[in-house]
């Protein structure tokens, strides 16, 4: 079986904490909303509110940035944390691969 590789290296959130922004973004509109007489049928907030748009999360880096961004962490001692979940070069630039190369 053959890879494939994306394009363009980035990297979307996908996941609960999209599904849970965009609940939470819901009831706050309509609870913001609801003495208006336009809101009184269910479902008729979707019109005025763009669901898709909620807690979307977009990111790209290049293979070079991924190095220079390692580097710069690495030099900083309050990136204590992500020292210790990527001590080497080669495990940072694997988790890179995982989230902005592969499919």
């Amino acid at each position: 079986m053959s890879r494939s590789y994306k394009k363009n290296p980035y990297m979307k959130d996908n996941g609960k904490s999209k599904k849970w922004s965009k609940r939470k973004a819901s009831q706050k509109f309509r609870r913001d909303m609801a003495e208006s007489e336009e809101l009184s049928k269910g479902s008729a907030y979707k019109k005025h509110f763009e669901s898709w748009n909620i807690a979307d999360y977009c990111s790209r880096m290049t293979r070079r940035e991924a190095v220079e961004w390692y580097e710069h962490r690495a030099k900083d001692e309050a990136s204590a944390y992500f020292l210790k979940r990527y001590p080497t070069l080669e495990k940072w630039l694997k988790y890179w691969e995982k989230c902005y190369y592969r499919k």
